[in-house]
């Protein structure tokens, strides 16, 4: 079959009903210049990787826990069992919708002219076959191993606010990924990968960052999905006949959540780097900030995070200034004590600062590159970092708490993060590891208590069978605790994105209290 038959077979089993749509510019990334459209197709290739790679480490521990798939139906799941299943299941929805994400910006290179625009044409195959490729090996390997098991699918099935789950969105993965359309569309690119060669060499392509590892992914993928199709595609279509004629939204594995998929994907394109909350919002809380508050961080068009659960993805410790520092800790009687008994007893705290850690002292006064002074010690891709308001604090939603806690402890806690910055990234959240951090593991360690402070006490939970902490269960814990004389956390700010409006809102303690229970995928307003 000719390239052009091949992709008339596309769009004939993509095609969806329809409807009144928004003109081009706002959703098409099709519309962005050549250069500007590699940039974005780069980024996203990346982030495909990563997903992948999150797969795969996901299929890791399905092997380890396989016997509790393979648990007679007739035995209830523990809590603990459930807990596991359910994170599982969690981790993965989050990886699958991410995917899709990427599957739909780029589905329309078929309609994109190779000979006219060979790299939108070239790229946006890649990213539309390599997600798709994804998607299809894991979600079979998944549906394979939980298809069929009654007590298993409710649980999958049930909406869980904790765990970012939506309401059947087991089903509609299953439907989806098991659909005849789907997995023609398959062997369709397969075939048509083999064709576009030329076009990836005319349009430089072939030697970009990550495009072997995607060509090398897909022909792995395509192999695994092939396989289990084979050996198990008529038990498991059995099981989720769709036929395509009946079918209209084949285009999203997920049809409820199509519309925070295409939202996801204009976002980012049109809105990055454009968040809710107005640098005057940030300069005016600022004002009511105070060294070692703990922020939890929302960006809609940043998929941090992905793999733990809840609506809020990202932590972060408040320092403040030097000034600001020196303002809330020298006249603390508890901190004149801790410092007269160190070695050289410094007169002050940002004094101790500049003795433990003089180049970290020295870069900590420096400004970022927006000339702001850096206020905030956050772990984040690049490792744990410095950063200013514009990085740590225009989002799109941002929660504030203050623990209660002395000024003393508040001083060992950020001492702590002073220690901590420099180290990697922890891709793994791994919590038993000091060598590298997540954005959480930072706030929990600088806090974690111990003989000298009293510190936070929030537990760990199980993720996908890891002892971690998403940054949904501070928040969390700020709820359970609300009201008691032993709570730990005080409420200082909410500022509450409104996509719709285009603008954050500053909302009330109840309403951060409720945060953490919002769907992670969400993008309505209440």
């Amino acid at each position: 079959m000719t390239a052009a038959p091949l992709l008339l077979v596309w769009l004939t089993l993509a095609s969806t009903p329809p409807s009144p749509a928004p003109a081009a510019s706002s959703r098409d990334i099709y519309s962005l210049e050549d250069d500007a459209f590699v940039s974005q197709a780069q980024r996203d290739l990346a982030e495909l990787e990563r997903n992948t790679q999150g797969l795969r480490r996901l299929q890791e521990e399905l092997k380890e826990s396989k016997a509790l798939y393979a648990q007679k139906q007739s035995v209830p799941y523990t809590p603990d069992q459930k807990q596991r299943l359910l994170t599982t299941w969690a981790s993965f929805f989050d990886y699958f919708l991410s995917t899709e994400v990427i599957r739909q910006r780029y589905w329309d290179f078929v309609k994109v002219p190779a000979l006219l625009q060979p790299k939108k044409h070239a790229w946006g195959f890649l990213l539309t076959h390599g997600a798709l490729t994804t998607e299809l090996a894991h979600g079979l390997t998944y549906a394979q191993l939980t298809n069929g098991r009654k007590q298993l699918e409710v649980l999958l099935d049930e909406p869980s606010p904790d765990y970012g789950l939506p309401p059947r969105a087991f089903a509609r993965f299953k439907d989806k990924v098991i659909h005849v359309a789907t997995t023609t569309q398959l062997y369709t690119g397969d075939t048509y990968k083999e064709q576009l060669r030329p076009l990836l060499v005319k349009a430089g392509a072939l030697d970009a960052p990550r495009v072997p590892w995607v060509l090398q992914e897909m022909k792995l993928n395509s192999e695994v999905a092939r396989g289990l199709l084979i050996k198990r595609g008529a038990t498991l279509f059995a099981k989720a006949a769709a036929d395509v004629t009946q079918d209209t939204a084949q285009r999203a594995f997920f049809p409820v959540q199509r519309s925070v998929a295409e939202w996801m994907g204009d976002t980012r394109v049109h809105r990055s780097g454009k968040p809710l909350i107005r640098r005057e919002q940030v300069d005016a809380l600022i004002q009511r900030m105070e060294p070692g508050d703990v922020m939890v961080a929302r960006q809609n068009w940043y998929l941090s995070n992905i793999g733990l659960p809840g609506f809020w993805p990202h932590a972060e410790l408040y320092v403040g200034t030097a000034p600001e520092l020196a303002r809330y800790f020298d006249e603390d009687l508890g901190v004149k004590a801790w410092l007269a008994s160190l070695p050289g007893a410094p007169t002050t705290f940002t004094q101790h600062l500049a003795r433990a850690f003089p180049e970290k002292w020295s870069a900590y006064g420096q400004k970022d590159p927006h000339g702001d002074a850096l206020r905030i010690i956050e772990s984040i891709s690049e490792g744990v970092s410095f950063t200013g308001p514009e990085h740590g604090m225009r989002v799109d939603y941002l929660g504030v708490m203050r623990p209660r806690l002395s000024r003393l402890d508040k001083a060992r806690a950020i001492l702590r993060a002073f220690a901590y910055q420099g180290r990697p990234y922890d891709f793994d959240f791994d919590f038993f590891s000091d060598q590298t951090l997540v954005c959480t593991e930072l706030v929990w360690k600088s806090y974690a208590p111990s003989k000298e402070m009293r510190g936070l006490n929030v537990p760990l939970v199980n993720v996908v069978g890891r002892r971690t902490l998403p940054a949904n269960e501070l928040v969390r814990v700020f709820d359970a605790e609300h009201g008691r004389e032993d709570r730990q956390f005080d409420f200082v700010a909410f500022l509450d994105g409104r996509e719709g409006e285009g603008l954050a809102k500053e909302a009330d303690e109840a309403a951060f209290r409720y945060s953490y229970r919002r769907a992670k995928w969400d993008i309505a307003q209440e």
